[in-house]
């Protein structure tokens, strides 16, 4: 069961990735820089809730293996540009969750599962914003 605090603080996390997203479109310099940083400790975050998984749970293999690739894609969000990696960032959330929902289903609850896409469809969607800041049109 999915507690109230586990609810509040989940989606309170959404507020750096709207707040930067905001500031992206106002021109604060460092905004985007800031976002992906954000982006990348929060992906990482996921990648050790599925270690955790794997640890505790008989998974196949390849749960593990994608528990540490998280981790390490996350840190390639950082090594180039930024604006370059917002949209790639976004999807990688996005595939995280689908990847979760598929392999996963039978171990998350479906409340946890629901909370999961929430944020981390929201957290796509702050991404997106902020890279459409970046386009010159």
């Amino acid at each position: 069961m999915i507690s109230k605090s586990h609810r509040i603080l989940g989606y309170a996390g959404l507020m750096p990735f709207l707040g930067l997203a905001i500031m992206s479109w106002l021109g604060y310099l460092y905004a985007i820089d800031w976002l992906l940083s954000y982006a990348a400790l929060i992906f990482s975050f996921l990648g050790g809730l599925l270690w955790y998984v794997s640890s505790v749970e008989k998974l196949p293999r390849h749960v593990v293996i994608v528990s540490v690739s998280t981790m390490l894609w996350a840190w390639c969000w950082l090594l180039s540009p930024t604006h370059y990696w917002l949209w790639l960032a976004a999807l990688s959330f996005i595939g995280l969750h689908l990847y979760e929902r598929q392999h996963l289903a039978e171990i998350y609850s479906a409340e946890l599962m629901q909370l999961r896409g929430h944020l981390s469809y929201g957290a796509a969607f702050f991404l997106w914003l902020a890279a459409l800041s970046t386009l010159n049109v």
